[in-house]
């Protein structure tokens, strides 16, 4: 029992360190061109921070209530669950293109905007696009749909990382002291719950902070200034996203 709880408390605190950092440094500026769209009180930049975390808690979960049934059962369900480093290799260069595309597209914007806006020009929205940025354009998470279908592909780089760095730990716990293959998918399903939290809470926080920022910011040159520097963190995660995926193969 106090090994569960100790692997329990583990998850969350691990969670808000992971929360604090990488997952910080890739979800936020994802989320950032929307929040500066759609400004308001900080209770809509949470909403649109719960949306695009959605996905991934959900996955952890199911992915946690799995790995504490098989250890109950097999002991060590690295093999079963793991599907190795090919397949991530893969999901990473997945996001990796996405964000790239999605950080080119929200940097060309923001910089045409912001030199319209210079020149003295009225911002149009429904100004013609170059054709390229016009199909980048359809990466974007441009509505609560999108936002889902975005964190649901990055959560699946989270989903090979948590695999392979807390499974084996979560997997000695329960098999060590679960006494029925549904307790261990309780206390797995909880302790990946937690985690999953932990990695938002921060972003959560962020957004919040942020949306309520932007909307309290009158001059339109800043904001398209932000904007852009989220376009740039967004390509430079992306390239990482790549070269890690390089170093899974």
């Amino acid at each position: 029992m106090l090994a569960q709880v100790a692997g329990v408390l583990y998850g969350f605190l691990w969670g808000l360190r992971r929360g604090a950092s990488t997952c910080m440094a890739l979800c936020v500026p994802v989320i950032i061109p929307m929040l500066v769209e759609e400004r308001g009180d900080w209770r809509k930049g949470v909403k649109v921070a719960l949306y695009y975390n959605t996905p991934r808690i959900v996955l952890l979960t199911l992915l946690g209530i799995a790995i504490g049934a098989g250890g109950y059962f097999i002991g060590s369900s690295l093999d079963q669950f793991s599907i190795g480093s090919t397949m991530w290799a893969a999901v990473y260069i997945a996001v990796g293109s996405l964000m790239i595309t999605y950080g080119t597209y929200v940097f060309a914007t923001a910089s045409e905007r912001l030199d319209d806006l210079r020149e003295g020009e009225t911002e149009c929205e429904d100004k013609a696009l170059h054709p390229l940025l016009s199909k980048m354009g359809r990466a974007a998470p441009k509505s609560r749909t999108g936002l889902l279908l975005w964190g649901g592909i990055v959560s699946l780089a989270c989903v090979g990382e948590t695999v392979i760095a807390m499974e084996t730990m979560f997997v000695g716990v329960f098999s060590g002291s679960a006494g029925s293959p549904i307790e261990g998918a309780l206390v797995g399903g909880l302790a990946f719950f937690l985690f999953a939290l932990g990695t938002a809470f921060p972003t959560l926080i962020v957004a919040g902070l942020s949306s309520r920022l932007a909307d309290r910011e009158k001059r339109k040159e800043r904001l398209l200034q932000v904007e852009r520097i989220a376009g740039v963190l967004m390509m430079g995660f992306g390239v990482l996203f790549i070269l890690g995926a390089v170093i899974y193969i």
